[in-house]
């Protein structure tokens, strides 16, 4: 018994009738083979009609095999956030979408003012990656000289 299985559940190796799986994978292989090598023994309706069903039994043996053997898809989903913005004072606040939010939606009275909050954009961001904020840039060509030596 495995570890995942409750006391008194069917072995998850049995399959129709209490038979392994492995005797009906070997059983399934021994028809496809069965049938492709009878096939030439045969004259030439019956032939085509064994191996017809010998490679269409193949393909199902290489389907089951494909769903057994394959990995599950693990989708991730990027996280999707909304930025707050007040119509009088500019605060904006930043936080995760809500059920029914849509851009220039009225959230309520601010905290600091009292005016209106809204939604001022919608927008997601990389799950890995820590969200960056970008730094305003300075018009002065003095201060790039300053903080760049190279110019």
């Amino acid at each position: 018994m495995s570890n995942y299985q409750a006391a008194g559940e069917p072995s998850p190796e049995l399959t129709a009738g209490g038979m392994s799986q492995r005797f009906w994978w070997a059983l399934l292989i021994a028809l496809i083979i069965v049938l492709l090598f009878w096939g030439f023994f045969q004259p030439p309706p019956l032939n085509f009609l064994l191996w017809g069903l010998g490679v269409g039994f193949l393909g199902v043996f290489l389907i089951l095999v494909y769903r057994r053997t394959r990995t599950p898809t693990k989708l991730e989903f990027a996280e999707v956030r909304r930025l707050i913005a007040c119509e009088k004072c500019g605060v904006e606040t930043e936080g995760p979408l809500e059920s029914g939010d849509h851009i220039f939606r009225d959230i309520g009275p601010c905290p600091r003012c009292e005016g209106g909050l809204y939604v001022k954009a919608i927008y997601s961001i990389d799950a890995k990656e820590p969200l960056k904020r970008q730094q305003p840039k300075e018009n002065s060509s003095e201060s790039n000289t300053e903080t760049n030596p190279e110019v």
